[in-house]
Parts: C-alpha cells; sequence; structure tokens
C-alpha cells in the first residue's frame, strides 16, 4: 500500500490566511471557532495539488479581501507542503501572481490574468510536469475518495454502486451460477450468451405469446364440437330408397307382368316407408347421442381450466413462501446482528478522567527582586509596596487561572461523560427497538408462511379433488359412443326385421326375368349409383371432428407444459439475480466495518429486482451529522484498502463525533473541530 502523510503546510495570503505554518502527526486536531480558517488549510492543500477547493471545485475565489470586501492586488498567494510518500519526501510549492500589463502610451497598467509557477523539492516546474507528477502520485479522483468522508456519498448512487462493484471483482454470471453447483444448471447455457434481463425478456415474452394461445384454444375446441351433429343420413337413405324404387321397376319390368309388378311395386313402396322410418330412429338416436357427448366435453372443459388455475395458483403460492422464507432469514440474521452490536454498545465505557497536570506556583518574592538591579540599593518603600502588591495579584490570578482550569476541565470530563452515556442509552434504546423490530419481522413472517402452507395444503386437496373429477370426466367422456347403438332399440329392431322380410318377398317374385337391352343398360346406372350413395352412408361418422378436438386437446396440454417450462426458467433466473445479488451485498457490507451497509437492490411488488445505491448506519438511512461522518470515515477507510493508497484525512465538523466513536484508520488523520478559539490551535 502506497501510504502518503502530510508533514507540513506553509499558507500564504491563501483566502483569509495571511501566514500560517502548520505541522501535522498521525493524529491532529485544528480548533477553532467559525470563519478561522479550519477548512481554508484542507482548502489550500487541495489547491496545492489539483488547483480545485476542498469539495473538488475549480471555480472559488483565494485572493485575500480588504476590509472593503475587494480583492487585494499585488500579493502573491502561496501554498507550500512537505509530503512523505513512502517515507521519501517531497517539498510541493505553488505560487500564484497577478500578471499586470502596462497600456502603451499611458502610466496606467491592466490586469491580464493570474500565473501560476510550480516547484517541487525547490526545482522550478512546468504546470504539466507539476500535474505528472501529483499524477503519478495519486489519481485526482481516488484521493478525493480517500481524503473527505463525505465525497463518496455526494455522488450520484450509480457512480457509488459502480465504484462499490470494484469490490467484488469480475467474476461473470456463468462463474457465479456455476459456483452453486446444480441448481442454476439449467441456467448456464443461457447466461453463457445474454445477460439475465435478456433472459427475463425472452422468456416473459414467451410466456406472454403462450398465454395467448392457451385462451384461445377452449374456443377452438368449442367451435369444433359443435360438428359433431348428426349427418343426414336420412336424406342419404330417402335418395337411395327412391333409387331402388326405380331399380326395382326396371326388374319389374324385365321380370314381365303387370300384376306382379303392380304387387312388387306395392311392396317396394311399403319398403321405402320402412326404411324412411328407420332413418328417422336412427338419427334421433345420433342426436341424442352428439348431445350427450357435447355436454360431456363441456364438462371435461371446465374442470380441465379449473385444475390448471389450481396448478398456477400453486406454484404462485410456492414461491411467495420461499421469498418470505428468505425475507424470514433475513430478519433473524439482522435481530442476531443487532443482538450483537447490543452487547458492544452495553459494554462500551467512557474512559476515565487523566490527572489534570499538579499547580505550579509563582516563584517567591525575594530580597533580589525588592533591590534595584542598577545599583544595588533597596527600592523606596513605594516601589516595594507596589512589587509586592503585583506579585501578590500575579499570584492570586494564577493560583485563580488553575483554578478556573482545573474546574473547566472536571465540567468538560463531566460534561463529555455525560453525553456519552446519553448517546449510550440513546444507542441501547435504539438497537433494543430494532431487535424487537426485527424479532416482529420475524414472527410475522412466519405468520405469512403458515398463513400461505395453509393455503396452499388446501388449495393441493382442491388440486387432487379436481384430478380426480378429471378423470371421471375423462371416463364419461370416452365412454360414450361416436355411433348411435340400435340393438336395443326393440321398434327399430322390429323394422328392420320387416324390411328383410319384405326384401325377400320382393327377391323371390323377381326372380324371373325378361332381358331388354335399355332397361339392363338403367338398371346397371341405378345399381351404381345406390352402390356409391351406400358407400357415403357407411363412410359418415364423426371421427374427423373427433380426431381433431384430441388434437387441440393434445395441443392445449403442451401448450400448458410449455408455460409452466417459461415460468420455471423465469423464476430460475430471477432467484438466481437474487442469489447473485445477496452475494454481491454480503461480500461489499464486509468491507465496511459491520455497522455501515449498502442497499444495493430493491424487490419490487411483483419480485423484480431493481438495483439501487443507499448507504446505510444500522440498516437506516437517516443519520444524525456525527453518524455521517463516521460512516464516511469507514467508507474512506474501506476505498483505501480497495485502491491501496492511504492519504491523509481531512474530518470537518468533528466536534459532532463524541471521544471514543472514531474508528481506527489506517492513515493520518487530520481532525477540523469547532472550538471557541478566536485563533487556530493545532494539537497534535
Amino acid at each position: 500500500m502506497k501510504i502518503i502523510k502530510l508533514k507540513n503546510i506553509h499558507i500564504q495570503n491563501f483566502k483569509g490566511c495571511k501566514n500560517k505554518l502548520i505541522s501535522f502527526g498521525d493524529q491532529t486536531k485544528i480548533c477553532g471557532a467559525n470563519a478561522t480558517g479550519k477548512t481554508t488549510v484542507f482548502d489550500a492543500f487541495t489547491w496545492l495539488l489539483f488547483g480545485k477547493d476542498s469539495l473538488g471545485s475549480s471555480k472559488f475565489d483565494i485572493r485575500p479581501l480588504g476590509k472593503d470586501g475587494k480583492m487585494i492586488d499585488d500579493l502573491e498567494i502561496s501554498v507550500e507542503a512537505v509530503l512523505s510518500i513512502d517515507k521519501e519526501e517531497y517539498t510541493l510549492k505553488k505560487v500564484q501572481k497577478q500578471k499586470w500589463v502596462k497600456k502603451r502610451g499611458t502610466n496606467t497598467t491592466e490586469f491580464q490574468g493570474n500565473v501560476n509557477e510550480f516547484e517541487i523539492n525547490g526545482y522550478p516546474k512546468s504546470e504539466k510536469d507539476f500535474k505528472q507528477f501529483i499524477s503519478s502520485m495519486i489519481d485526482e479522483k481516488i484521493f478525493n475518495l480517500v481524503t473527505n468522508p463525505a465525497a463518496f456519498t455526494s455522488l450520484s448512487w450509480k457512480e457509488q454502486r459502480e465504484i462499490l462493484m470494484q469490490f467484488v471483482g469480475k467474476s461473470s454470471d456463468v462463474q457465479i451460477a456455476e459456483s452453486y453447483g446444480d441448481k442454476f444448471l439449467k441456467l448456464i447455457p443461457e447466461l453463457k450468451i445474454a445477460s439475465t434481463d435478456d433472459i427475463l425478456k425472452k422468456y416473459t415474452k414467451a410466456k406472454n405469446i403462450l398465454n395467448k394461445e392457451m385462451i384461445e384454444i377452449p374456443a377452438r375446441i368449442d367451435e369444433v364440437s359443435k360438428q359433431l351433429e348428426s349427418v343426414d343420413i336420412g336424406t342419404l337413405e330417402v335418395e337411395k330408397a327412391a333409387k331402388e324404387v326405380a331399380l326395382k321397376k326396371i326388374e319389374d319390368e324385365l321380370s314381365g307382368g303387370i300384376e306382379k309388378s303392380k304387387a312388387i311395386n306395392f311392396k317396394r313402396e311399403r319398403l321405402m316407408g320402412l326404411k324412411f322410418i328407420l332413418s328417422d330412429i336412427s338419427n334421433k338416436e345420433a342426436e341424442i347421442l352428439t348431445g350427450k357427448r357435447r355436454s360431456a366435453v363441456s364438462e371435461y372443459n371446465e374442470v380441465e381450466e379449473k385444475l390448471i388455475s389450481l396448478k398456477n395458483s400453486a406454484n404462485a403460492i410456492t414461491f411467495d413462501i420461499e421469498s418470505e422464507e428468505r425475507q424470514k432469514e433475513r430478519a433473524e440474521s439482522d435481530k442476531s446482528t443487532f443482538a450483537d452490536e447490543w452487547r458492544r454498545e452495553k459494554a462500551s465505557v467512557f474512559p476515565e478522567m487523566k490527572p489534570f497536570p499538579e499547580y505550579t506556583p509563582l516563584p517567591e518574592l525575594t530580597e533580589d527582586d525588592l533591590t534595584c538591579p542598577t545599583c544595588g540599593q533597596t527600592l523606596p518603600k513605594e516601589v516595594r509596596e507596589k512589587h509586592i502588591s503585583d506579585y501578590e495579584e500575579r499570584k492570586r490570578n494564577s493560583e485563580d487561572g488553575y483554578k478556573k482550569a482545573k474546574d473547566e476541565y472536571e465540567e468538560r470530563y463531566a460534561s463529555d461523560k455525560e453525553k456519552f452515556e446519553k448517546n449510550r442509552e440513546n444507542n441501547l434504546k435504539s438497537i433494543i427497538e430494532k431487535v424487537q423490530k426485527a424479532a416482529d419481522d420475524v414472527r410475522a413472517y412466519q405468520k405469512i408462511i403458515a398463513d400461505k402452507q395453509q393455503e396452499l395444503k388446501e388449495i393441493n386437496a382442491e388440486i387432487t379433488k379436481y384430478e380426480e373429477t378429471l378423470k371421471e370426466k375423462k371416463e364419461i367422456l370416452d365412454s360414450i359412443p361416436t355411433v348411435p347403438d340400435t340393438s336395443e332399440n326393440e321398434e327399430y329392431q322390429k323394422i328392420s326385421k320387416q324390411i328383410t322380410s319384405i326384401e325377400n318377398e320382393i327377391e323371390e317374385m323377381s326372380k324371373e326375368t325378361v332381358g331388354k337391352t335399355e332397361l339392363e343398360a338403367k338398371k346397371a346406372v341405378l345399381r351404381d349409383e345406390i352402390s356409391d350413395i351406400v358407400v357415403k352412408i357407411k363412410s359418415v361418422d364423426n371421427s374427423k371432428v373427433k380426431e381433431r378436438i384430441a388434437e387441440l386437446e393434445k395441443e392445449k396440454s403442451e401448450v400448458g407444459q410449455k408455460i409452466a417450462e417459461q415460468e420455471q426458467m423465469i423464476d430460475l433466473t430471477e432467484e438466481f439475480i437474487r442469489e447473485k445479488m445477496n452475494r454481491i451485498s454480503s461480500v461489499i457490507n464486509d468491507k465496511f466495518g459491520g455497522r455501515v451497509t449498502f442497499k444495493l437492490f430493491e424487490v419490487q411488488i411483483n419480485s423484480g429486482i431493481k438495483e439501487t445505491c443507499e448507504c446505510q448506519w444500522d440498516g437506516r438511512t437517516d443519520m444524525s451529522n456525527g453518524e455521517s461522518i463516521v460512516a464516511g470515515m469507514y467508507i474512506c477507510k474501506a476505498l483505501s484498502e480497495l485502491y491501496e493508497v492511504s492519504c491523509p484525512l481531512f474530518v470537518d465538523n468533528s466536534e459532532a463525533v463524541s471521544d471514543g466513536r472514531f474508528p481506527d484508520m489506517n492513515c493520518q488523520v487530520i481532525k477540523l473541530f469547532v472550538s471557541n478559539d478566536r485563533e487556530l490551535k493545532v494539537e497534535v
């Protein structure tokens, strides 16, 4: 680690400081009332190095002001400092002069800007060489971060977060995922080619598309189910019967005999009427069957949709339980941390008062003091009495001054101790409240988890119940035949027998035929047409419609599975983000001494993750001035270790921090302390 220390600084005509030489130790306290120049010391140091004030601004006035409030001209502004850099000393000096140019043909001069001169170890340097030396010593941005407790938190949250991430190193998402074993195995191929944000976008988009498909499928099934109507077999039967009658007439004519032909025609008309009745019975049976099947399909879809909804609810509740478990674990960890903090605070004690220095009385008045030093004669009575009176007054003043200083010392100690005890009491009270809140949070999370588990138990019972119901509905649906069974219909069977009997009778009456070429040709055509109709009747069924319904049911199941797969990847990605964020937060917060932590992520209402960066003291962002200073010192210490450089740390308003509250630092500390001193007082 590079170690930089400020040994001394000599400031001349800089702002309100006319001429001041200050030497520094490892711990230096600069005291003074407001406007006595405490911050000016820090400003002078940063102006020397970077040409800016301690807040990082290059636009500030360094020239002293006169009583009239105007800048004093023709003064050289000088800042000289001795720095120890890794135990080697360097003297840096910067002088600013005004450039005055006499106007041609006049006796007046005109101001044309300031000129800066630079020296290193007494050797004049150009501005470029001086800046190169400073940049080789330390980067300006790093210098600001490690020398000023307020510098880091004054940055934007994104800049703060970017710096904090340097503590984590450069582990890739793939390396982090692999460190969890098989937990994120399915996610690793995605992490190799995309960020977590892009992965979430990919699977969320796919899920939305699939959800839209899932919504549309039941409507498509319902639309196809409407096609499970009975086909108009009766029309085909009528057409077939009519052609059969025509055929029989031709056959009668071919068989000869008018009377015989009339008898045959009568039977055929009777046969056609019976076939109409048979077709009507078959159609009614088909309509009843179709209605039953449509109703069964509707009931099956209704139960299946309810089951899918219940399973989605169960998945959501399971995810909520896991999330609440993590919140409970964090609350339990906070409770343990606050309990340890309470024990440390309880054990802290105010240091014993150091004895006040013993009183050193004035030397006793002797005869030599009452004798003229020139002639050696005893002083006149009046003069002797005046000397004795003055001595007695000095003695009284000395004793009174000692007593007053001692009383003030003891009062200040008592006051500091009282402040310490009060702060300690307030801190203990605050910590107890945090412990209680953490305990309340644990109980609240436990109740939420128990309620969610009970809800999940009830939903799982419902799922089991609906799975059984769905199984029953499927069995009912499968049990309904696609073609009507008329074997148990007495009327249908009775008419079928009559038709068979009449057909046999007609066949017997038509055995004798007389060949006629034209009639034979018509007969052949009619037979072909009747054969085609028979083929149509036999081929007419709902198999294709049912096949399409089965395809849609399968598609619905596949889409549901795909939705579950997208949700699984979304949940896995969000779980990885949370694990990664928790690990990063843990690594970073371990660097800041325990009481200073950073909130780097927020879990949103939809369980998503939002990046942020908030500095916290004991888990809260509302800090007192003293707490902000101490937190800033812890941050400077951690950043010094990160950048491997130790620089002088200027702690402004350090009076806001009670004795014993300053953290142990790995650098030189310069405390700027508001006191009643009208002149700057330096304590090393």
